[in-house]
């Protein structure tokens, strides 16, 4: 995880990018939050039992499909995030976190690739042209406000019934619940910190090393084995898990886990070792918003209106213009088209594009993962651990990696609160699980933790 300079590596941490319907904990339908039903489970204390979950699904949600890239070992290395940023045929233009080369992964990547589009349109286009937008979250919105304050007509089209994205703020115990972005990584020189700074909220500078239950010996362990990736002859080519052990101990797995799945939403097999060195450039503290990510995505916004519910399914470009096809067979047509979906989206091919993207840009998507990161959010009458720690790190000998990292919204919300994490094999299993079995199995990791 980074360090609390900000050295480290960079992520979402949930972002990740959620389906998380109100419901209640009996419901066995996924992705959804609700009320704890107040029975005991499996013998756990009565101090440990929730009150209310929030509980997020990225794999499950259709515009989304993931929670944030990653560089899968392929020839073309960062190289993907470039190609899959590069316009089409001066109609097309592109956006999102994986496109973003210096912040991949982050919301102010997102940001920062919408404000990149606009400034490809305003040089390329003519003032006072129709834009169309798909997708409502930092970097479409970023980009849909440049282009505005430029003169441009703009159109801004989401599938889901909200704005955002993959930032999305939900409220428990009166803490900002993020299901998608949490952190504004690297806040030194981030067009995240002045956005935040321009809103006048608060922030709290999140200290990864305040924390309980850490393993020192297998962290050790695997920096011994992480030196050997600087040394890889062909990093774009190399997986991670080429470099580890082929056997490692169970609490070697678990630090793996930690430092792997939960960070860069993919397990040690599926990540190449360039990606490992994305990020390094990051610095400064880590901010959460105590009043939430979604104050700094409505002033990005400002009042550029948005039609939600717009489900896309077809995009068409020629010398005329772009032709975008909803679902509910409703036509835009525009001068331009910037593209925003998430690399889940662009992979699962539910997006008809006419003529087919170029070969390059094709291999960019097929180069890029698409991660996966889930949170569990969960509330307590009262705080049961140590009211002064950030994280709680646990480590599961039965199921390394399970239930491993956890964050404490005490210490920075004040409210008993607590968060916890599954990233890449474990998140994927547990997205199948029903609400009870995912509770279940928080619930019999804390009671071990405290027991």
């Amino acid at each position: 995880m980074n360090s609390p300079d900000g050295t480290g590596r960079r992520r979402l941490l949930g972002s990740a990018l959620a389906l998380a319907t109100t419901g209640w904990l009996a419901s066995c339908t996924a992705n959804k939050s609700g009320r704890a039903d107040g029975s005991r489970r499996d013998g756990l204390s009565n101090a440990v039992d929730p009150v209310a979950y929030l509980r997020t699904s990225w794999s499950t949600d259709p515009f989304a499909r993931c929670s944030y890239s990653y560089l899968a070992p392929s020839t073309l290395g960062a190289r993907a995030r470039t190609l899959l940023a590069a316009p089409v045929a001066g109609r097309l233009y592109f956006a999102g976190e994986a496109t973003s080369s210096e912040a991949p992964s982050t919301a102010h990547g997102a940001l920062e690739s919408g404000r990149r589009a606009a400034a490809e349109i305003i040089n390329d286009a003519e003032s006072g042209e129709h834009i169309v937008v798909i997708g409502s979250g930092f970097a479409g919105l970023g980009c849909a406000r440049a282009l505005s304050d430029d003169g441009f007509q703009v159109t801004v089209l989401e599938g889901r019934d909200r704005v955002g994205g993959r930032v999305w703020t939900r409220h428990l115990a009166g803490a900002p619940a993020e299901m998608g972005a949490s952190w504004i990584h690297g806040s030194s020189g981030n067009v995240m910190t002045k956005v935040l700074e321009e809103t006048g909220d608060p922030s709290y500078a999140f200290d990864y090393d305040n924390s309980t239950g850490e393993d020192e010996h297998a962290m050790g362990e695997l920096a011994r084995y992480e030196k050997k990736l600087e040394d890889v002859e062909d990093p774009d080519t190399a997986t991670v898990a080429s470099v580890m052990p082929r056997r490692p101990s169970a609490a070697l797995r678990n630090a793996l886990n930690i430092n792997y799945p939960l960070d860069f939403a993919a397990e040690p097999r599926q990540l190449s070792v360039t990606a490992t060195f994305e990020g390094r450039d990051l610095k400064g503290p880590d901010l959460l918003l105590p009043r939430g990510y979604d104050r700094l995505l409505a002033h990005v916004r400002g009042d550029i209106p948005v039609r939600t519910q717009q489900v896309v399914t077809g995009v068409r470009h020629s010398g005329d213009g772009v032709t975008v096809t909803l679902k509910k067979g409703d036509i835009v047509r525009a001068d331009r088209a910037v593209i925003t979906v998430p690399i889940g989206v662009l992979k699962a091919g539910t997006i008809d594009f006419d003529p087919a993207l170029p070969n390059a840009k094709q291999e960019a998507v097929h180069a890029l993962g698409a991660g996966l990161l889930d949170k569990l959010w969960l509330e307590f009458p009262k705080a049961f651990w140590d009211k002064d720690i950030d994280v709680i790190e646990w480590f599961d000998p039965d199921n390394p990696g399970l239930w491993s990292w956890w964050v404490s919204g005490y210490k920075a919300f004040g409210k008993p609160v607590l968060l916890g994490f599954n990233g890449g094999d474990h998140a994927r299993k547990l997205a199948q699980a029903s609400d009870d079995e995912v509770v279940d199995s928080a619930m019999k990791a804390l009671h071990r933790m405290h027991a």
